[in-house]
């Protein structure tokens, strides 16, 4: 049975659950109204649940932190030379820059992916003056052929006179 069928064709008038047809899905006595099983199970009881530290962070975020021009300057040589980070340098870095190792670590990744966006970009207008200059070059091949199938005929019908 197709249950997205007889879920969405309102004339389909089988059942819609697996089984003998004895499921207790049968009928509006077995299932529960909403108020029911709000008063029953509530899932939120209140507004102010919603707020509750449980389901709400009231803290107020720590304020990121931004790294200094001679880390920033330090981590772009280090990225220079290799792209790379090996746990043992990511270790000597964050201690030498004053940082936590995963915030080095988080860095490179950054840096990585501008990295690799900056390559595509590089990429695309390559590929685009290639294909802007091959356009031209075929363009002027049209008009090159274009000119000697001209000749050709002109040369034909001249020869066709005598």
């Amino acid at each position: 049975m197709d249950f997205g069928r007889s879920f969405f064709n309102s004339s389909y008038s089988g059942n819609m659950f697996p089984g003998n047809g004895d499921s207790i899905f049968h009928g509006a006595t077995s299932v529960m109204s909403m108020e029911e099983t709000a008063k029953r199970r509530p899932f939120f009881s209140t507004p102010e649940e919603l707020y509750d530290e449980e389901y709400l962070d009231e803290q107020s975020p720590e304020k990121k932190r931004r790294l200094t021009p001679e880390q920033v300057n330090l981590l772009e040589k280090s990225f220079e030379a290799e792209n790379k980070l090996e746990p043992e340098r990511k270790t000597q870095l964050a201690k030498y820059l004053g940082l936590q190792p995963r915030q080095v670590a988080v860095w490179f990744q950054n840096r990585r992916a501008r990295w690799k966006n900056k390559q595509l970009e590089r990429d695309y207008d390559q590929l685009k003056s290639s294909y802007e200059s091959l356009l031209s070059n075929y363009d002027s091949i049209l008009k090159e052929n274009e000119k000697l199938k001209a000749e050709v005929k002109s040369h034909l019908a001249n020869l066709t006179v005598f």
